[in-house]
């Protein structure tokens, strides 16, 4: 109990245990809840109902609920407020599989709680066999990244109408992701670190990625056209 109470120095930033020795980080986590709006936005104007499309305001809500989380680990910086900040982020990733496997991909529901189950297992592996501050921490994102990786190839030759999007979400992904792994490691030179930077383009990459999943998919939009 003692320890979730002791305040966790694990960002450049954060040089003391005050509420707001992290202002950069606390406050660019509201790119996350810019993001939840303007998905909100885009379920309201859907004429299915909400019934139909509960997986994607589920999304919605947790990508909300990512930047509540990830502001109170960067304020609070306690145990706790870590399960805050990393549950909304586990949910998104599965409930986002599963959707995307059967909105977009149309898989038969065994097939979908096949794919998950590796998607969870392989996570799950990952976190036990190697450390947890390998790149970082950002090793907890390594399935994260290969499974939009491989989502972003099997739209490019399916041709599902979905691979520009989903490549303009990996490179930021790719981009976010090193810019989280380097955060502890600039600290001499940039004392303000750099994981603030892998919220804004996390942000972005998210809102991407919902936008892949009817209806929000919009085949005249130009993000979602085919790379040719």
């Amino acid at each position: 109990m003692e320890h979730a109470l002791v305040a966790i120095t694990d960002y450049c930033e954060r040089i003391d245990d005050s509420f707001w020795a992290e202002p950069l980080n606390a406050a660019t986590n509201l790119v996350f809840l810019f993001a939840a709006a303007a998905q909100i936005r885009a379920l309201r104007q859907s004429a299915e109902p909400i019934r139909r499309l509960w997986d994607l305001w589920a999304l919605t809500g947790l990508l909300a609920a990512i930047g509540i989380g990830s502001f109170l680990w960067h304020t609070f910086a306690t145990a706790w407020a870590e399960l805050a900040d990393v549950i909304p982020i586990l949910l998104f990733l599965s409930l986002f599989l599963l959707s995307f496997l059967l909105r977009v991909i149309k898989t038969r529901p065994v097939w979908a709680l096949f794919w998950f189950i590796l998607f969870q297992t392989v996570n799950t592996l990952l976190q036990w066999m190697l450390p947890g501050d390998l790149f970082n921490g950002s090793i907890f994102y390594l399935p994260a990244w290969a499974s939009l990786l491989a989502i972003t190839l099997y739209c490019r030759f399916t041709r599902l109408g979905c691979s520009r999007r989903l490549l303009y979400a990996m490179l930021l992904f790719t981009l976010s992701l090193t810019f989280r792994t380097l955060d502890q490691s600039l600290c001499a030179v940039w004392p303000y670190g750099t994981h603030f930077i892998w919220h804004l383009l996390n942000g972005l990459t998210l809102y991407l990625v919902m936008g892949v999943l009817p209806p929000n998919r919009r085949t005249a939009d130009p993000l979602h056209a085919d790379v040719r």
